[in-house]
Formats: C-alpha cells, sequence, structure tokens
C-alpha cells in the first residue's frame, strides 16, 4: 500500500506535467492566426479545447461530500436538526396564513357593527339634505345655460330626484316628532294613573291627511293639489276599465 505522501507527490507531479504542456501548446498558438486557432477550435471542439488549452478542467481533486445521516437512535426519539439552519418561530406560519386569509365583511350586514337604528342615521347625515338643496340651486343655473333639450331634461330629472328625496326626509323627520309627542302624552297618562289611548294605523293615517290639508290651506296649494289628485284618480279609473 502506498502511504499517504507517495499519493500527494505523484499528484504534483502530474500537475507540473499538465502545466508544462499548456505551456506549450500557448506558446504553440501565438505563432498561430485567429483563423486557424477558430479552425483548430471546431476540429477539436470546444470542450476539449477549453480543457487541453485553456486549462479549463480543475486539477485539484474534489472532496467527496459529506452525507448527513437524517436516521433518529430510536423510531419514538426526535431527529436532530442542524443548527446551521435557522429554527422558524412558534406560529409564524399560521400568521402567514392569517395574513393571506382576509376576512372582508360589510358593515351594513354585519352584526359586529351593531344594530341600525333609523333616527340615529338620519341625525347623523342630516347635512346630506343641504347639499343637495345647494345641488338643486347649482342646476337651476345650469339650466338657464343649456340649450339642448336632451340634456334640459337629464337636468330637470336630477332636480326633481333630489327635491323628492328632500321632502322624504322632512316627512320622515315629521312623522317622528308626532310619535314623540304621542309618546310623551301617553307617558304624562301613565304617571297620572289613567289608562292612555293608543292610536291605530287608521285614526294616525286620518290625522296625517288632516295636518296635511291644513297645510296646503295655509300655503295656497290647496286647489293645485287637489287638481293633481283628481287627474291621479282619473288615471287609475281609465287603467282599470281598460282592463275589465
Amino acid at each position: 500500500m502506498s502511504s499517504p505522501s507517495e499519493s500527494s507527490s505523484a499528484s504534483e507531479h502530474e500537475a507540473s506535467d499538465d502545466n508544462e504542456t499548456q505551456n506549450a501548446i500557448r506558446e504553440d498558438l501565438k505563432g498561430m492566426t485567429f483563423e486557424e486557432i477558430m479552425k483548430l477550435k471546431e476540429e477539436l471542439g470546444a470542450k476539449v479545447y477549453k480543457e487541453a488549452v485553456l486549462g479549463g478542467k480543475s486539477s485539484k481533486p474534489q472532496k467527496p461530500k459529506a452525507k448527513t445521516d437524517l436516521k433518529r437512535l430510536n423510531k419514538n426519539r426526535p431527529r436532530e436538526m442542524t443548527t446551521r439552519r435557522q429554527v422558524p418561530f412558534l406560529g409564524a406560519e399560521h400568521r402567514v396564513e392569517r395574513k393571506k386569509n382576509v376576512e372582508l365583511r360589510d358593515p351594513r350586514f354585519d352584526e359586529k357593527s351593531g344594530t341600525y337604528s333609523a333616527e340615529t342615521f338620519k341625525k347623523n347625515y342630516q347635512f346630506v339634505s343641504q347639499i343637495r338643496a345647494k345641488e338643486v340651486g347649482q342646476l337651476k343655473k345650469k339650466l338657464d345655460e343649456v340649450e339642448d333639450e336632451a340634456e334640459k331634461h337629464n337636468i330637470k330629472d336630477t332636480m326633481q330626484r333630489l327635491i323628492n328625496k328632500n321632502v322624504e326626509d322632512k316627512k320622515w323627520h315629521t312623522k317622528q316628532k308626532q310619535l314623540k309627542k304621542e309618546r310623551s302624552v301617553i307617558q304624562k297618562k301613565y304617571d297620572l294613573g289613567q289608562q292612555p289611548h293608543y292610536l291605530t294605523k287608521k285614526e294616525r293615517r286620518a290625522k296625517e291627511l288632516v295636518a296635511q290639508f291644513e297645510k296646503l290651506k295655509n300655503t295656497g296649494k290647496l286647489n293645485k293639489h287637489m287638481e293633481k289628485r283628481r287627474k291621479k284618480n282619473a288615471a287609475k279609473d281609465r287603467k282599470r276599465i281598460g282592463i275589465e
């Protein structure tokens, strides 16, 4: 058997011989033209040319990679991990999954946002009526400047829609005030030990019509309202007769 020193000296001798051969080839290439060198490269092949002429192949012997033994000493024991690899923080994977699965919710239909209160909503967004009134004024000015009939029609429709929304809001607030008055009257009768009278839907509707009639009469719009109502009822009658 050969000793380690003999094998190392033999490898060094082979490396020196390879270097001498490569130096001799380089000296021969110096006297050749570029075309002759390219022709020689085509005949030998790129891989052989690099190894023989340019010394592309490393002369150093490669050490075999040490295989890591991942076997367990006992099937009931955990596997020992290397300390060179950073251990992931506990729960890091779960946090990434939570970030990916973001829950999208609509506050209008979510119980977490609380229960819907129409009175609170109307009170908080009461400023919208003022914005609508300003928009109606701006549209009136724009209507005087526009000459196209189609655009005029669109502006009038938008104005009427905004006005109707404000009228509905006023009616709602008026109705709420009336209900508060009724509740206060009922509470006072309870405090006095008397039996309160609860209005039915029919009685409340009749009361609202009387209040509307008095308001139209005081503002001078009663005749106009009655004429509009008459035309509407006549159209309903004509439709009913035509269907029958």
